[in-house]
């Protein structure tokens, strides 16, 4: 019986640390969304997932020529996947793929599209004060995100560490009452 007990706790104790260590992320919503027609000018691309994910997740952005286009950089920050072209989309139909790993390390990915139709920008002033502006603002960002990104990080393998301590210790107790009861 006192085996037993024991045992239930430790389960209880195992199970209850943390359920997004264990869990799968899915695809939550996108921006732009699926099918969806962007009228403004657009160069930054998000996914949302519903768990956490992990470095080496990516994601492409191809026209429907099956040309490339540049990404400036691809951030992950928590369960949030974003990609920033390198230039702001062209009017057209884009396809995105993305591969993400979650948080419990297995492999997902999918795909969606997506058409921009934004009105032409007139005077090239504009565009040049917004090019500055958007460059700024990009470099801010990636400071913050990639600080981010570290912290994240090293929570992410503490929760690891306590997860396989807490293993440790339980099955170091159990072996340790079981040989003290003989």
């Amino acid at each position: 019986m006192k085996r037993f007990f024991i045992a239930l706790i430790a389960f209880l104790f195992v199970t209850s640390i943390s359920n997004n260590a264990f869990a799968h992320s899915h695809l939550e919503s996108s921006n732009p969304a699926d099918g969806a027609v962007v009228t403004e000018a657009l160069n930054e691309i998000v996914l949302d997932f519903d768990g956490g994910i992990e470095q080496g997740s990516f994601l492409e952005v191809t026209t429907t020529d099956g040309q490339a286009v540049e990404l400036q950089d691809t951030l992950i920050d928590e369960d949030k996947l974003t990609a920033v072209a390198a230039e702001t989309l062209a009017n057209g139909e884009y396809q995105v793929t993305w591969s993400v790993i979650s948080a419990d390390g297995h492999s997902l990915d999918g795909e969606f599209s997506f058409t921009v139709d934004a009105p032409e920008m007139v005077e090239e002033d504009q565009e040049e004060d917004n090019g500055t502006e958007t460059s700024e603002q990009s470099v801010d960002n990636e400071e913050l995100d990639s600080t981010k990104t570290s912290d994240e990080k090293e929570s992410s393998s503490l929760t690891i560490v306590f997860v396989v301590l807490a293993i440790v210790l339980v099955a170091g107790g159990l072996i340790y009452f079981t040989k003290r009861k003989k």
